[in-house]
């Protein structure tokens, strides 16, 4: 079964978070945000693929710690998820993978729904 909760439509594109990878892979997060800031790719890449942002912690005494938090593209985590190694690090890449998959089979599908009713709209003019 895949996990439909590990990849969703951000910003109009299916995303993850370094956290939702962190917590899948059995890793702590501020390793997996070290390993993105460690990559050795372009900055061309990094910057399509890889958006630093922040999450708000609410804290048991009052108040808000905001902690960093990246959305990967698909591309993004792929390139981030190479270098994991084991027979768990193989399920979620699977696992992701999918996801990933049917996210962006709905998104294209929806697309030339709206390319079909544009021409509809035109050809009834």
């Amino acid at each position: 079964m895949i996990d439909s909760s590990i990849v969703s439509i951000i910003a109009g594109q299916p995303r993850t978070t370094s956290k939702l990878i962190a917590e899948r892979f059995g890793k702590n997060h501020k390793d997996i945000l070290r390993s993105i800031r460690e990559l050795e790719c372009s900055t061309n890449f990094s910057e399509r693929n890889f958006t630093l942002t922040s999450e708000e912690v609410s804290q048991p005494r009052g108040g808000v710690r905001k902690d960093p938090i990246y959305f990967l593209t698909r591309d993004g985590f792929v390139f981030l998820a190479m270098g994991f190694t084991g027979k768990k690090a193989a399920h979620w890449k699977e696992q992701y993978i999918s996801a990933f998959n049917r996210l962006e089979a709905a998104a294209f599908e929806k697309h030339k729904e709206k390319i079909r009713l544009s021409q509809s709209r035109k050809e009834g003019l």
